[in-house]
């Protein structure tokens, strides 16, 4: 679950126009962060078995799944500044509460 989901859920309430750059932003970036993982695991795994001139196609996905997760990283700051833009108060969904470290 997303730390800033009570933040979406607020916007989806009052209709902001930021909650479809929020969650494009979450899907981008999960699937960039998925997407690494799995071309760095598999990675290795090409090189010990030395699977010929595949490394450049590894590297153009390290950089692809990179892009997805930048991507994602920067709709979701997009969504945070239109909802600011709307009157959306959104440092009460990022403060920590009082008590916790």
């Amino acid at each position: 679950m997303q730390p800033d989901r009570a933040l979406y859920e607020e916007m989806v309430r009052l209709g902001s126009r930021g909650r479809w750059f929020w969650l494009a932003g979450v899907w981008l970036y999960s699937a960039g962060v998925i997407g690494l993982s799995l071309v760095l695991v598999v990675l290795p795994v090409a090189i010990f078995f030395r699977f010929g001139k595949m490394s450049i196609y590894y590297a153009a996905a390290v950089l692809a799944m990179a892009g997805l997760a930048l991507l994602g990283s920067l709709l979701k700051r997009a969504s945070y500044k239109i909802a600011l833009g709307e009157g959306i108060d959104i440092t009460k969904y990022f403060e920590k509460p009082a008590g916790r470290v």
